[in-house]
């Protein structure tokens, strides 16, 4: 059974003038901000609707800065970065929501062998959201599918911890 932690941050979208943007996540302390482990995070608006659910293998922070320097190229050249555009809910017109909620279940293992894993939790996790909100997230664009045993389960509890009751201390 893996070992993980899970732990919530505030992501903030700031918008520039030429429809690029930038990433800021609160706290700045946390496992998520390490490079150890690899890392499952949920994407939710604050009014708790799931907007995207990835995988990483590096710090949070570096994860989003990816996505946004990817995003700002295609916004400006209008061609993709090595076939990547960034995240679509970065767009200010396909999401209007610039505050958002990221959920971050980092797990003690940075094998590539456990990287199968992460990714079937992962993908769990993202059939949870459709079974039980009965909508897929919003900006989910694709899912690994492996079927390994004891992966559902651990998406289940990721699943309860993030449904819960968010106080808005930040």
């Amino acid at each position: 059974m893996e070992e993980y932690i899970i732990e919530r941050y505030d992501l903030h979208i700031i918008d520039k003038e030429d429809n690029t943007c930038s990433c800021s996540i609160e706290p700045k302390v946390g496992k998520a901000h390490d490079n150890s482990g690899r890392k499952i995070y949920i994407v939710k608006t604050k009014a708790n609707e799931f907007l995207y659910i990835g995988e990483a293998y590096t710090k949070i922070t570096t994860r989003m800065q990816r996505a946004c320097t990817s995003f700002n190229h295609f916004v400006r050249h209008e061609k993709a970065k090595g076939g990547y555009k960034g995240y679509k809910w970065l767009d200010k017109n396909a999401n209007t929501e610039r505050n958002l909620i990221i959920y971050v279940a980092t797990f003690n293992s940075e094998s590539d062998k456990m990287r199968s894993r992460i990714e079937a939790i992962e993908g769990e996790l993202v059939y949870l959201v459709r079974t039980k909100q009965e909508y897929w997230p919003k900006f989910q664009n694709e899912i690994h599918f492996h079927n390994i045993e004891g992966t559902k389960e651990i998406a289940e509890k990721i699943f309860m911890f993030i449904q819960k009751p968010v106080i808005y201390d930040r």
